[in-house]
Parts: structure tokens; C-alpha cells; sequence
């Protein structure tokens, strides 16, 4: 049964006795709820759950093991390779994190190589994403061929949890001296000079060069001299007789001049005769003023009808 806390149910897997490592004489898993409880102990309370729980059945009269896994987080879980990819990269780098803080269970003389053990994956897919938190399931357990040579055994840790753990951490296969580390650098030195302490590579101190006397800058006194010279000559060209001639007006024909103010007087008198003629009756306003005769010269063209008769 799950212990407290651990109630919660991952996902369920079938593994093979013979392929869950052994630690101290039995399954790691046997013990695993002491050991939860030491890693809180030594790494921080809640530290163990990045393991989920096995609660193991056997088949009857087999080897195979049916394993249902148990957690402490209450989501949905999810394969690594189904999720998005930028919630992938924070359950990445969550894992990261909770793999670090295992340090002070590594180095326990108690169950420092259990945990070491409890590293080893039995698979990629043995890493699963709940919420926003990873957790790790059929660990402590490694298929046949992962187990059969040392390059084997990197190669497989390599490509599960390899990639998670940093440089100066390592998963280990119990009963062999094999140790595999991480590939993630440590932040805090750099890569490849992780065994050397800073002191070492510093080089011999060295006192600062004397400093070095500059020459003084030529004054670039050319620079405005040219520009008032190139100026000067502007204001020469423009005050030197002859160089800007703009063109007289010539004078106005005094004829056209002469029509125009003709015609201006007589549009004058024109508008005159027209103001005198507004203020009169409709029928004494003088005809010319429209282009028609004048009304003595109407009357006598057209006499009235009765003076038409007499005539004849």
C-alpha cells in the first residue's frame, strides 16, 4: 500500500523481478518507505516525492511483476513526449532541480548507494509529467540488456536520466563499480575544469602594466580656417558688380495703357447712369441703357393705331 501522502495514482507497469536492482540483499523497493522517509530527513521535507511509490503485485507462478505507481500530486498525468514544449521545458528543468536537492542523500553512508540505485530508469518513458511537477516511475529497475556491459549501462543512463542529473552526480548499478554521471555542467564552474579548485587555474598574479604616456593630438586647426575661407568666397562672388544682373521690367506700351483707361471711364459713367436710372419708374428708365432705340425714335416708327387710319 501507498504510505501517507502517496495516494494518488500515476500510471501502472509491468516489470520482471530479475530486473528490479537489489540493495543490501533485497529489492530496493522493499524498503522504499524508510528510505523516503531519510531522504526528507537529510534533503528537505517533500524531497522524496520526485519518486513515486510502487505498490507491487506478482503474477502467479511468473516472474512479472504488475506495478501500480502512486504520487503525492493531484493532476492528470502525462508522458514527457505528450505534452507542449513550453510546458516541457519548465517540468525539465523542475526535474533538474529536485534531482540537485537529492545531494545530501548521496552522500549518506546510510543509504547513499540506495539512492544511487534509485536513479536508474527503466526507460524514457519512465519519466512522467504530473501537473507542473515530474516525477519518476519503474525506477530503481534497468531491462537486461542495459545491465549486460558498462558501455551498456552508459549508453542507457545516458539517454534517460542521464541528461537530468549534473556532471558531479551519478546514477550507480549495485553490486558493480559502475557509476555513470550527468551531462549537465555544474553553473558554478566551468565545463570540463569541474575537478580543479578555482586557485588552480588562476595563473600567477600579475601587477598592472605602468601606464603608457600618450602623444598629445594635432590640433586640427584647418578644419574652421577652411570653412571661413570657403564662406569668403561665397560673399565675394555675391557682392562683386555684375555677377547677379536681374532683369529690368520693360515699360508698358502706352497705348494699351491709354485703351484701358478709356474704357474704364466709360465703364465708370456706365455704372453711374445706371444708379440714376434704378431710382425711376419702370416705364420712364431710358431704353439705350438696354441696347434699344430711344423712345422718340420708337414712336415715331410705330404710331398708334388710330393715327394709322387717319393716314390712309
Amino acid at each position: 500500500m501507498a504510505k501517507a501522502g502517496n495516494f494518488h495514482f500515476v500510471r501502472s507497469t509491468k516489470v520482471k523481478a530479475s530486473e528490479v536492482l537489489s540493495s543490501k540483499g533485497g529489492s530496493i523497493w522493499n524498503s522504499c518507505a524508510a528510505t523516503f522517509s531519510r531522504i526528507d530527513a537529510l534533503c528537505g521535507e517533500g524531497a522524496s516525492r520526485v519518486f513515486a511509490e510502487p505498490n507491487v503485485k506478482r503474477e502467479d507462478g511468473g516472474d512479472l511483476l504488475n506495478v501500480a505507481w502512486f504520487g503525492s500530486y493531484d493532476d492528470d498525468p502525462k508522458e514527457m513526449g505528450a505534452i507542449d514544449r513550453a510546458k516541457l521545458s519548465r517540468i525539465e528543468e523542475d526535474l533538474i532541480q529536485r534531482l540537485e536537492a537529492l545531494r545530501p542523500a548521496l552522500r549518506d553512508p546510510e543509504i547513499g548507494d540506495t539512492v544511487a540505485a534509485m536513479l536508474n530508469v527503466y526507460g524514457d518513458n519512465s519519466i512522467m509529467a504530473v501537473g507542473e511537477h515530474a516525477i519518476l516511475t519503474n525506477w530503481g529497475a534497468l531491462p537486461l540488456e542495459a545491465t549486460s556491459s558498462e558501455a551498456a549501462y552508459a549508453k542507457h543512463t545516458d539517454g534517460t536520466i542521464g541528461r537530468f542529473l549534473k556532471t558531479d552526480m551519478a546514477a550507480r548499478l549495485p553490486g558493480k563499480p559502475w557509476a555513470n554521471s550527468g551531462n549537465i555542467e555544474p553553473r558554478d564552474q566551468p565545463p570540463g575544469r569541474r575537478d580543479i579548485p578555482p586557485s588552480a587555474h588562476r595563473g600567477p598574479m600579475l601587477s598592472p602594466p605602468p601606464p603608457v604616456a600618450l602623444a598629445p593630438r594635432p590640433v586640427r586647426w584647418w578644419v574652421p580656417a577652411a570653412l571661413v575661407a570657403f564662406f569668403g568666397a561665397i560673399l565675394v562672388y555675391t557682392a562683386w558688380p555684375g555677377n547677379l544682373v536681374y532683369e529690368t521690367a520693360s515699360p508698358a506700351d502706352q497705348g494699351v495703357l491709354s485703351q484701358l483707361a478709356t474704357d474704364n471711364e466709360k465703364l465708370a459713367q456706365n455704372i453711374t447712369d445706371l444708379k440714376a436710372e434704378f431710382v425711376k419708374d419702370a416705364c420712364a428708365i431710358d431704353p439705350r441703357l438696354v441696347g434699344l432705340p430711344p423712345r422718340e425714335a420708337a414712336q415715331t416708327q410705330n404710331p398708334p393705331a388710330g393715327q394709322q387710319g387717319d393716314a390712309q
